[in-house]
């Protein structure tokens, strides 16, 4: 982990930011955390819910499905919003799985204006929390301002308070409470979420999308923050079998798919929302 990203950090037993100490990651109160030889972090809390984190399976199918720019419009829309962000601190993947999306935030913030002016020196710095041990080992490597930690990402993130400029939720869940607590007065929260017709074509192997989602959506984060924007994005997706395949199992439908299901080529309708929020 870097060491200028502990500061954003913080202990999950008692909140306090977190440093270097004795060679360690730990609080001034004496809490200590274990890093991983692969770079990042474990911050879970001390009693912790039984959850289902991403497989290996699932982890890869995603790094294949997103490697070949099948969403590249959602990359895209997410940059966009990056390198219009003026408020200070980082980018803040919440359910980040691999970093993928971390990764091309943190390319377009160095694009944003004021990047590198004689106000503004520092690069932007990013942060991907996961569940998933094995997702956040691969974000931890996605680029080179990134850190990444394995938290539950339904409580107490451990983060410090306003220390997001920018915080991305793409297909995650929301946690709303949390976000207005560490997203900066100024920042701003992009959600995406999938939209009715979202991989329709493959409907028998995926989870179908919830008719409420929008208003699901609203209640989430209502009455912590206000929706600045909304964009509906549609595209054809040209899709082999091996394609088909990581799209079905990079996401919750893995969990329902019958072992040794075979797939073949299909062009896949793309639909979601990206929607950004600022707090009330």
């Amino acid at each position: 982990m870097r060491d200028d990203l502990l500061p954003v950090l913080a202990c999950p037993v008692c909140a306090e930011p977190l440093g270097r100490v004795d060679g360690q990651v730990g609080c001034a109160n004496g809490h200590r955390f274990d890093e991983a030889k692969q770079g990042h972090l474990t911050l879970l809390p001390a009693r912790r819910r039984a959850l289902t984190a991403d497989t290996p399976e699932m982890v890869d199918a995603r790094v294949r499905f997103l490697g070949r720019g099948h969403y590249a419009p959602v990359e895209r829309a997410l940059a966009a919003v990056v390198r219009a962000t003026r408020a200070p601190g980082i980018v803040l993947d919440v359910g980040s799985g691999p970093g993928t999306y971390l990764a091309q935030a943190l390319r377009a913030a160095d694009g944003r204006p004021g990047a590198g002016s004689a106000t503004e020196t520092a690069p932007r710095l990013g942060v991907a929390l996961d569940l998933s041990a094995v997702a956040i080992r691969r974000a931890a490597r996605v680029h080179e301002r990134a850190g990444a930690v394995v938290v539950d990402v339904t409580e107490r993130l451990p983060v410090v308070d306003g220390a997001a400029a920018v915080l991305l939720d793409v297909f995650a869940p929301r946690n709303q409470t949390e976000y207005a607590r560490v997203l900066h007065r100024d920042g701003v929260l992009v959600v995406v979420t999938p939209r009715a017709g979202h991989l329709a074509e493959l409907a028998e192997a995926t989870i179908s999308v919830d008719p409420e989602k929008e208003r699901r959506l609203h209640d989430s984060l209502a009455p912590s923050f206000a929706r600045r924007s909304s964009e509906d994005l549609t595209w054809t997706m040209d899709l082999d079998a091996a394609d088909v395949h990581d799209v079905v199992h990079m996401g919750p439908s893995h969990h329902h798919v019958r072992a040794g299901t075979v797939f073949a080529p299909a062009r896949v309708t793309a639909a979601v929302t990206i929607s950004t929020w600022s707090r009330s």
